[in-house]
């Protein structure tokens, strides 16, 4: 099973690569790429101790409990559902995209030997006061890559770190993928919280997907009566209600309201008060589970996946093979769609003119071609409903469509010079025919634009003027230039209408303005500023197939309660600051994460306090569900319970959602010392609440938050928090679109990426790392630090950023081992023929490749591409100062010089 699908319920038998090879006509290939316009062609104190806290934490072993459960509600559309997978794709562009998944024979692994975990030495500078080796960071640690450990979730209970592989058992509070608190300890008073200086939040990822190993999410049936409900608050029916007068009473968790039991709900109590039923319903031990809504919860027609494709055929679309690999992966992909029954396709293109295609009852006859040349108003030349076909009923539709397209445009290409072809869009009226198309059933268009709109609807003119970059009017760039695209979103929420942009703009695009259709709705945006289709072909595919099989919802509803005492802040969304409790949406997808801001409000008196969220939205099984979310937090009068127990991911990532948006009122600069300063004023909490006795030469973390200084450095070295001049408005605002709602694993590797050392794991017993044990899992090793100190003359790395895994190979790699892992000795032949790791039968070959599909598989999210850097390419400045986090550059100081000057601003704060 590729990663991206790993949990999702509609996921089924791959289909057999051999017989279905999506990709049997090649891709267009670029004539000249975007290299002409690539950034990459660049040139290139006092000491701190530890206290004790930062001994790793041991996590007990627990055993699942047997539970038997209520019958789900069932599929009605199981017993035709389509195989939900897809062959996956070579990195080699003179072959296509062909090839399969392939795993090597499962062995059993047992406990390494500890030559097998042992990381590299660093090689310190001469005047660093900081031992960095000594440094805290993010770690993927090898022995849980083969024997996860299990969560059991519990009351106040914090989590694993969200890189690590571990195995959630649901004891009646929502599990981390699904909720991430920054507090699982609070304190009592607003007051004591805001001395600690940790924002009060929680992360969710309401449609996460369980990975293989945990339980799916239940469907509960109640018919027309609905779930049982608080009367007052009208919380949910969860675990932690109590029950007395023999279980005729229900007392709610959330606001303490005493509610009558309905006779059909009722059962008797045991002597500790517990329901008789618990382990059979759902909802009754379980922290994540699902109610079909009732009649009532239906106020107006439910969404259909309806989707647009729509589609740029401009001269930079075609002559880069964007609109030919945009097709292709498209038709390879129509037999993985979850709920093919209920789905329908359209296929729309756009330049200076919109075309429309109407598909012949008799397939053998040729297709009516309709170009519409008025772009100053909403036009489609055929009833929008005919241009869509049922991807059940109509498949052979949708092909004929697809190989139509390629070979018209194909035509058209040839028989006329690139240059006479149009280079602008009108890509503002291309979205608002979008949502046109849809507007009556909802759903979601795919658009794929190689421009911003130059004429017609929605035009907007150029406005990054490099001379504002780092004054105090750049922040006028982040700040839509006109409202237009905001009417469009605000017109697409009230028809259920998500937009996902597929941007490959090289130039100015104007996310600021633009962005809002898809930050409003619920869309995602893809951007490939420099796409090379040797490079990023594969990335579009996957990016492409994971958009259209992952688990996503339709018409969504958001709402949050929480104990007495606790009460909603804001929503921090890519659209902003939102402080309405309520947030819709017209898609929510499994990857999409939603930040929520919490407060105290009044003194809390109970041991435990209980936040409660419930999603309703349409499944894509056309079924209205209600999504409940369950989390419970301990209260404790100890600060140093309280510093304990904060999750590192959450409240950074909470501190720096906060503060995203604060680029379009205020210069970068300002921006960065914020952030800075809102760290200092954390640690210093705790150096003065908790360590106070220590000496003040010595640096005190934390230990729940000792990695925190490592993600703060990555992200002030991101696009959208640096200071030099090489910055593009588009960038940071796509920073902004991603960095507020990417699922918090992969954010922990945006900000942080993982190196690994692949070069000494070549001659290696069936203990080494790559195998795969019996339970399918391969083995890992332990990541290194993020620094060119622990990369060797000799060495061959992995660098996984989140998006793209690298292969970086130096010169001086033994010629062995680069023929047994490329087929070539040499990396001048490495650097001329290889692009994506090939598939070898060489054991070593074969095991990096596996370890390769299991950082992949862990995320599950998008399918990552593979490109492979030798040394003195002219991309490798490019990597390494991008994503070797920890080293001096022109973005930010490097970790020890960091930590030093965080020290040096607490001692400040001290005097």
């Amino acid at each position: 099973m590729l990663p991206h699908l790993r949990g999702n319920r509609f996921a089924h038998q791959v289909a057999d690569p051999s017989t279905q090879n999506p990709f049997a006509k090649p891709v267009s290939q670029p004539t000249n790429g975007y290299d002409n316009m690539s950034p990459y062609n660049t040139g290139t104190q006092p000491g701190y101790s530890q206290q004790q806290e930062y001994n790793a934490n041991t996590q007990p072993q627990f055993s699942q409990p047997t539970k038997t459960f209520a019958k789900e509600a069932s599929n009605p559309f199981a017993e035709q559902s389509k195989p939900n997978m897809y062959p996956t794709q070579t990195t080699n562009p003179n072959a296509g995209y062909t090839g399969g998944y392939q795993q090597t024979p499962q062995q059993q692994y047992p406990t390494p030997t500890p030559q097998q975990t042992t990381q590299q030495t660093s090689k310190k500078g001469k005047n660093n006061k900081v031992d960095p080796d000594k440094i805290p960071r993010p770690e993927i640690d090898m022995q849980s890559s083969y024997a996860p450990k299990r969560f059991v979730t519990a009351e106040g209970q914090a989590p694993p770190a969200s890189n690590l592989n571990f195995i959630t058992i649901d004891n009646g509070v929502a599990g981390p993928r699904f909720v991430r608190a920054s507090h699982y300890s609070l304190p009592p008073e607003s007051s004591i919280l805001n001395t600690m200086g940790a924002p009060f939040g929680i992360i969710l990822q309401p449609l996460a997907e369980p990975t293989q190993d945990e339980e799916q999410v239940a469907i509960i049936d109640y018919s027309a009566q609905g779930p049982f409900r608080c009367s007052r608050c009208k919380a949910y029916i969860n675990p932690h209600f109590q029950w007395s007068d023999g279980g005729r009473i229900a007392i709610c968790n959330i606001c303490k309201m005493q509610n009558k039991v309905p006779s059909d709900y009722y059962t008797g109590i045991d002597e500790f008060g517990v329901r008789r039923d618990k382990l059979e319903r759902h909802e009754l031990c379980k922290g994540v589970y699902e109610f079909l809504a009732p009649a009532d919860y239906h106020n107006r027609k439910p969404v259909y996946p309806s989707i647009v494709i729509c589609i740029d055929v401009s001269v930079a679309s075609v002559t880069h093979g964007i609109f030919n690999q945009v097709l292709s992966s498209l038709e390879s992909l129509l037999d993985y769609i979850p709920s093919p029954e209920l789905t329908s396709i359209a296929i729309f293109t756009f330049d200076q003119t919109i075309t429309y295609f109407q598909i012949p009852e008799d397939l053998t006859k040729e297709l009516k071609v309709v170009a519409v040349s008025d772009i100053d108003d909403y036009c489609v030349p055929f009833p929008p409903q005919t241009l869509f076909s049922n991807l059940a009923e109509q498949k052979d539709r949708l092909i004929y469509l697809i190989q139509k397209l390629q070979k018209y445009y194909e035509s058209i290409f040839q028989s006329q010079q690139p240059k006479t072809f149009s280079t602008g869009t009108c890509f503002g009226a291309a979205v608002s025919n979008c949502g046109q198309m849809l507007k009556t059933q909802g759903g979601r268009a795919l658009i794929f634009t190689t421009s911003g709109p130059t004429i017609g609807m929605g035009k907007l003119k150029r406005r990054d003027d490099y001379k504002l970059y780092g004054t105090d009017k750049e922040k006028t760039l982040y700040v839509p230039q006109v409202d237009e695209y905001e009417q469009y979103a605000k017109t697409f929420l009230d028809t259920r209408v998500a937009i996902d942009l597929f941007v490959f703009s090289p130039e100015y695009f104007d996310f600021a303005t633009i962005g809002v259709v898809s930050n409003l709705t619920g869309g995602n945006i893809y951007y490939y500023p420099h796409y090379n289709a040797n490079f990023d072909g594969e990335k579009l595919h996957y990016d492409i197939a994971r958009n259209l099989t992952r688990f996503c919802g339709y018409d969504a509803v958001m709402n949050v309660r929480a104990s007495t005492g606790i009460s909603f802040a804001e929503y921090i969304t890519p659209i902003g600051r939102r402080p309405q409790p309520i947030l819709e949406l017209s898609a929510l997808d499994s990857d999409y994460s939603i930040n929520v801001l919490l407060k105290i409000d009044e003194k809390l008196t109970d041991e435990t306090v209980h936040i409660q969220t419930a999603i309703l939205y349409t499944n894509p099984y056309g079924q209205r569900v209600i999504r409940v979310i369950n989390l419970a937090l301990k209260v404790s009068t100890d600060l140093m319970t309280n510093f304990k127990g904060l999750d590192v991911e959450a409240v950074g990532l909470l501190l720096l959602r906060k503060n995203l948006f604060t680029i379009s009122n205020q210069m970068i600069k300002q921006v960065r010392e914020s952030l800075i300063n809102q760290l200092v004023n954390i640690l210093y909490s705790y150096r003065f609440n908790c360590a106070n006795q220590s000496s003040a030469a010595q640096l005190i973390l934390p230990e729940a938050l000792k990695v925190i200084p490592c993600y703060y450095l990555a992200a002030l070295k991101a696009h959208i928090f640096r200071t030099t001049s090489d910055v593009k408005p588009d960038e940071r605002s796509y920073d902004l679109h991603r960095f507020t709602r990417l699922p918090v694993n992969v954010m922990s590797t945006v900000l942080y990426p993982k190196l690994y050392a692949i070069h000494p794991i070549y001659q290696v017993d069936e203990l080494g790392p790559g195998k795969t044990t019996e339970e399918g899992r391969v083995v890992l090793m332990n990541n290194l630090a993020t620094t060119q100190d622990k990369i060797d003359d000799d060495g061959i790395y992995l660098i996984d950023t989140a998006e793209t895994i690298y292969v970086y190979v130096k010169k001086d790699a033994n010629p062995t081992l680069l023929e047994n892992l490329f087929g070539y000795d040499n990396i001048e032949n490495i650097a001329a023929e290889i692009i994506g790791l090939p598939m070898l039968e060489t054991d070593y070959n074969v095991r990096v490749n596996n370890i390769i599909e299991q950082l992949r598989r862990n995320k599950n999210s998008s399918y990552q591409n593979v490109r492979v850097v030798v040394e003195g390419d002219p991309f490798e400045p490019y990597l390494l100062h991008n994503y070797l986090v920890e080293d001096d550059s022109k973005y930010g100081e490097s970790l020890p010089d960091f930590l030093i000057n965080i020290h040096k601003l607490i001692q400040q704060k001290y005097n």
